[in-house]
């Protein structure tokens, strides 16, 4: 089992000019390059620092953790259609700099939390 907490995020970079700022996390669990699982966080309101402090819970085995990803996607709700794309990270074993370590870290030490910072980039 996987346990992701998401805990907050600062600074959003808002999508809608003069809109307000409604996001939600989406995580997918990736195996083997496919999307296996995902899910979402609450929608915070009006906010471009929100604070979920939400675990999301994935059933996988420990042997398939290697092989996996996680593709952590920031939202924008829309009331119409899907969420607006904010931001993206991709943590994983393969991954450069802080999303790799993040997830060697974790796998090191499975039996303990992990929390660090993670940048979202745009594309």
């Amino acid at each position: 089992r996987l346990t992701v907490v998401v805990l907050k995020a600062k600074e959003l970079v808002m999508t809608a000019a003069g809109g307000s700022c409604d996001p939600y996390v989406r995580i997918s669990l990736v195996v083997d390059g496919k999307k296996v699982k995902r899910k979402k966080t609450s929608v915070k309101r009006s906010t471009t620092s929100p604070v979920w402090n939400e675990a999301l819970t994935f059933n996988i085995s420990s042997d398939l953790l290697p092989k996996c990803n996680l593709e952590v996607t920031v939202l924008d709700h829309d009331l119409i259609g899907h969420g607006e794309f904010v931001g993206r990270c991709i943590i994983g074993p393969n991954r450069p700099d802080a999303e790799g370590k993040h997830w060697n870290d974790m796998l090191n030490n499975h039996r303990k939390s992990m929390a660090m910072w993670q940048h979202l980039y745009r594309r």
